[in-house]
């Protein structure tokens, strides 16, 4: 009997098969996945939509690009439980066994899926470092004005309301109607004098005007208290005239112009490490670096001026001949840039003599010469001890111990500072690490889910939404905590960026291999009895392990 030889047409077919059957449950599953999420973040926000009076305008843009920032955690949900399913269903209907019998390899299945997953994986990274950016920064600067917009008026009985710029509001009683009011108190503060102008009513009518731009108050019967008048009038012992109106009606209106919802430019917080792709990334990456790097510079560069009397007398103590002269006055060179000070006893540096603007009095460059000479005259054979603090007097050693704190405390200062600032500097350069990272690893996960998801669903044999759920919920919850605690350890500078972004991707590649193998070879990975099995096995050598102990 001659074997059965398949040729390219079925596979063409079967390819096509595959390709069918696994993109339906895909786009399923993302909107699905993408669904959950956004009502995560519904839920989350809830609060700050109801009551203020938004257009269905910009709540959908507003969900349009919270569902765009979604999309890097929708796609490798999709791929995992799309993936599981898929098999699944072939696995439970005997489909994989039946393309098996013909000749044809788990790989040889897996393939055409295989390059479905790198595309949308290539897909992946490049919406996450194009579309993603600009998503971001809408959906942020969207959400912050939301966040901020002033809930719509809405007065309540017998509570003074505040919300509206330069007016308190107190209504006593409504009618059914909303319209009428009772019992009206409305302290105006648009002239900022406190409460120098008040308006009181029996009765009254409270309405909204037709464009909805001003809270139109119609008052019968009342009165009106104004102290802030354009020219006062002092009494004795500094009282103040105050007027009173009388009115059978007045109609005020007020401005909701504060209640308009206004958007933000964008611009403004495009700056951010989630707003930026790879290429600005890098950019910002090296410009944070070469900071820090000053940063060090300057400081390294403070403590050596600070500390470098210390290597001059190293020097002086290695190399005296160098720098004291070693006969008379007639042979000293005043050009050198070290002599003896007449008050300390220690040679120390000649500080440079210079002309500028504000000096007052002319310096006598021959008479510092010859200053310095008797100086380094005095003490020609002078020597000097290994500890620098012995070579004064008691006096002169006080001063310069208490000089010495005082510049001790200053570098502690000076380095406590600058060690903040470092570390502040490195948590910021680690958060666009970070980012830089992410465009990647959301992305892989989605080829590392596929080589889970597939070779899994071939072994569980169990198709829809069941099973498959579950276990890809499982997978993911554990990928994404690892993910967490990855990126949390690199923006402690626990871990660098690197590592921590890639922390779940490290862990899960070998699982995703271990399956596939498991799969492909068509070993029993979940079946009951091999474990036991194996169970059985471990248990015969625990008489031998408790012998061993007692011996």
């Amino acid at each position: 009997m001659q074997p059965y030889i398949i040729n390219k047409q079925v596979l063409k077919k079967l390819d096509k098969f595959l390709i069918k059957s696994y993109l339906g449950p895909f786009i399923l599953t993302f909107f699905i996945s993408l669904f959950v999420l956004l009502m995560q973040f519904l839920w989350k926000y809830i609060d700050d939509f109801v009551g203020k009076g938004f257009d269905t305008l910009v709540i959908a843009e507003l969900m349009l690009y919270a569902s765009a920032t979604f999309v890097p955690l929708a796609l490798p949900l999709a791929v995992l439980l799309s993936s599981l399913m898929n098999f699944g269903n072939m696995g439970e209907n005997y489909e994989l066994a039946a393309i098996k019998s013909s000749g044809i390899s788990l790989n040889r299945i897996m393939r055409p899926l295989v390059i479905i997953a790198l595309i949308i994986t290539i897909s992946a990274f490049y919406f996450s470092n194009n579309v993603l950016p600009v998503a971001n920064l809408k959906f942020l600067t969207l959400l912050r004005d939301v966040r901020e917009q002033k809930p719509a008026v809405q007065i309540e009985e017998g509570v003074f309301y505040s919300e509206i710029e330069g007016y308190v509001i107190k209504v006593g009683k409504k009618d059914q109607d909303g319209i009428t009011i009772h019992d009206i108190l409305i302290y105006d503060h648009t002239a900022n004098a406190g409460n120098s102008k008040v308006t009181m009513a029996p009765k009254g009518r409270m309405e909204m005007s037709a464009d909805k731009r001003y809270l139109v108050f119609t008052l019968f019967d009342g009165f009106t208290y104004d102290e802030n008048l354009g020219n006062q009038q002092k009494f004795n012992r500094g009282n103040h005239a105050m007027q009173r109106t009388k009115f059978s009606e007045d109609i005020s209106r007020i401005d909701l112009k504060a209640f308009d919802f206004k958007k933000s430019d964008a611009s403004v917080f495009r700056n951010g490490n989630e707003m930026m792709n790879l290429h600005q990334l890098s950019f910002s990456l090296d410009s944070l670096n070469n900071y820090q790097d000053t940063v060090k510079a300057n400081f390294t560069k403070y403590i050596v001026n600070d500390y470098e009397f210390l290597n001059l007398y190293q020097k002086i103590l290695k190399e005296p001949d160098t720098i004291k002269p070693k006969n008379t006055a007639a042979s000293i060179d005043t050009s050198k840039k070290y002599y003896v000070d007449p008050v300390l006893n220690i040679v120390i540096q000649k500080p440079s003599i210079k002309h500028t603007k504000t000096n007052t009095h002319a310096v006598d460059s021959q008479k510092v010469n010859e200053i310095l000479e008797v100086a380094v005259r005095l003490d020609t054979n002078r020597k000097f001890n290994d500890t620098i603090i012995k070579n004064f007097n008691t006096v002169d050693a006080g001063r310069i111990i208490n000089s010495a704190l005082v510049l001790a405390r200053n570098a502690s200062y000076q380095s406590d500072i600058t060690n903040q600032s470092i570390i502040g500097q490195a948590k910021n350069i680690a958060r666009y690490d970070i980012e830089m990272n992410r465009k990647f690893t959301l992305s892989f996960a989605c080829l590392i889910f596929f080589f889970i998801g597939a070779p899994l669903g071939a072994i569980i044999r169990k198709g829809g939404l069941g099973t498959p759920l579950v276990m890809s919920i499982a997978f993911f919850v554990s990928y994404y905590i690892l993910a967490i605690i990855g990126e949390k350890s690199a923006k402690e500078l626990v871990m660098y960026p690197a590592l921590g972004m890639w922390l779940s991707s490290i862990i899960f590649v070998p699982i995703g291999i271990f399956i596939t193998y498991k799969a492909t070879a068509d070993a029993p990975l979940l079946d009951r009895e091999s474990y036991l099995k194996i169970y059985n096995k471990f248990l015969k050598y625990i008489p031998l392990l408790n012998r061993w102990l007692k011996e």
